[in-house]
């Protein structure tokens, strides 16, 4: 599939939010040496990645186009923690970054973002023989089999939805 990147228009066909270029730059000035390999397979993280912030989370504001509009972004009626407007026709900056650090993610292991999930497979205690083992943070949700990535949830918090979020994640906010 190919990389079809939002530029603010509100797009029903885009599936991106940046391209590998720019990921590429972003990654090098940050010393991630694991954003490597052919442009294919990081096309293929950035669009899984686009997808995972696009409808893992609620944003404040609308969609510029509703419905028709493949991504999350760009929005209207967005402040930032600041109190600055987010602009109608981009998409920003710390979508993204966050964009960038979760393709990482994926381009190292597929899928990691959205792990499979099945509630009635989860161990709460084990027991072979004399051995018994009991697993204190066994996923209890399919919200809770996600990573929690900080830094995605610091740069996004801005964005989110007063109250809302991710359930894993819940709010951000910076002090």
């Amino acid at each position: 599939m190919a990389l079809i990147v939002e530029t603010g228009t509100g797009s029903s066909t885009a599936n991106a939010f940046w391209d590998v270029a720019s990921i590429d730059t972003y990654h090098a000035s940050h010393g991630n040496a694991e954003w490597t390999g052919a442009d294919a397979l990081k096309e293929a993280a950035i669009i899984r990645a686009t997808a995972f912030l696009s409808n893992s989370y609620q944003w404040q504001g609308w969609k510029r186009n509703g419905r028709p509009q493949a991504l999350a972004w760009p929005r209207v009626d967005v402040v930032d923690n600041e109190g600055w407007g987010v602009a109608f026709d981009e998409v920003p900056i710390e979508i993204k970054y966050a964009t960038a650090e979760i393709a990482l993610r994926e381009l190292v292991t597929p899928g990691s973002m959205n792990p499979d999930f099945t509630a009635s497979e989860q161990v709460k205690r084990e027991k072979v023989g004399d051995l018994e083992t009991e697993y204190l943070n066994a996923n209890t949700s399919a919200e809770a089999a996600r990573p929690v990535l900080l830094v995605v949830r610091d740069l996004i918090g801005g964005l989110l939805r007063k109250g809302a979020g991710n359930a894993l994640v819940g709010q951000a906010y910076r002090a």
